[in-house]
């Protein structure tokens, strides 16, 4: 049986690789990226290159957005020129970037009415999990549709989770995304702790990586960042200032209260406006470290 035609949209960090793997599968392959220059590299690898979201949806079996946010969608989603003014019938719409519960059922809809099936499947891991293809997606779909995407979605990453209906692969993402971001803020605060009582952060990674409760990889992924002051983008702070806007509108709509994220999204939106938007997530140990050396 021959392997599903996919069209690709976002061909950033994550969407890349992700689109690689699939070609190197055997998947046919058409991508598209607002920025051209960012999609070029995938013709290295046998992608058919297009110069609109409609022609990346057009003849394809699959059709795979990884893109920033809701809005990013609508853009490539809309109009003469979106994605879902492709003639081509019966195409399964597999969304897998980090958005908002309301957007996606939103946009499960829009592929209803199409007649499109859709499966809400973001993903945790960043830049080195993507690349190894080791990343955990997060399903939220029918179980008939989502078992006929298995064998695609398994050329990404080592574990599906299929957590219930449209919505819920969103919804664990976004419960997932708060730990690594109160573990983030956790693991800047103890370097600005340090720093402030003259502990080096070498010696916080020594203790973190000898202890059986603490060590973990992500820490051990941030080790380098920190030491080094490293911070090129694998997960970059903006993005989790999106998300962690996300979880409060969630926790908001169901009168939950999240005291611990709202402050970590005050701390974000500091370090953003400071200028640390574009780098990765870890440079928010930047703007402790500078209070804790001003005191």
């Amino acid at each position: 049986m021959p392997l599903k035609t996919v069209g690709f949209i976002g061909t950033g960090i994550m969407g890349l690789p992700m689109a690689r793997h699939l070609a190197e599968a055997g998947y046919p392959l058409t991508v598209y990226n607002r920025t051209k220059a960012k999609a070029a590299p995938a013709k290295a690898f046998g992608a058919n290159i297009v110069d609109s979201p409609c022609e990346a949806a057009t003849d394809v079996s699959v059709i795979v957005t990884m893109l920033t946010d809701p809005e990013a969608i609508e853009r490539v989603m809309q109009g003469r020129d979106g994605f879902l003014s492709s003639p081509t019938p019966g195409v399964t719409w597999i969304q897998m970037s980090t958005l908002d519960i309301d957007s996606v059922l939103t946009f499960s809809k829009k592929a209803s009415a199409k007649g499109w099936k859709f499966v809400d499947c973001p993903v945790t891991g960043s830049k080195k999990q993507v690349e190894a293809a080791e990343l955990i997606l997060l399903a939220g779909a029918e179980d008939k549709d989502l078992q006929k995407m298995r064998p695609l979605l398994s050329r990404l990453g080592k574990t599906i989770v299929h957590a219930g209906p449209v919505g819920a692969g969103t919804a664990l993402k976004l419960c997932m995304n708060l730990i690594v971001a109160q573990m983030t803020t956790g693991l800047a605060e103890a370097v600005a702790l340090g720093e402030t009582t003259g502990v080096r952060p070498k010696d916080i990674f020594e203790v973190l990586r000898n202890s059986p409760a603490l060590d973990c990889g992500y820490y051990r992924i941030k080790e380098q960042a920190i030491l080094k002051q490293d911070f090129s983008p694998a997960f970059s702070l903006t993005n989790m200032l999106k998300d962690v806007r996300f979880m409060m509108k969630e926790a908001s709509k169901h009168g939950e209260k999240l005291p611990v994220t709202e402050a970590v999204q005050r701390l974000l939106e500091l370090a953003a406006k400071e200028g640390y938007a574009d780098k990765d997530l870890m440079a928010v140990c930047q703007i402790l470290s500078r209070k804790a050396s001003s005191r």
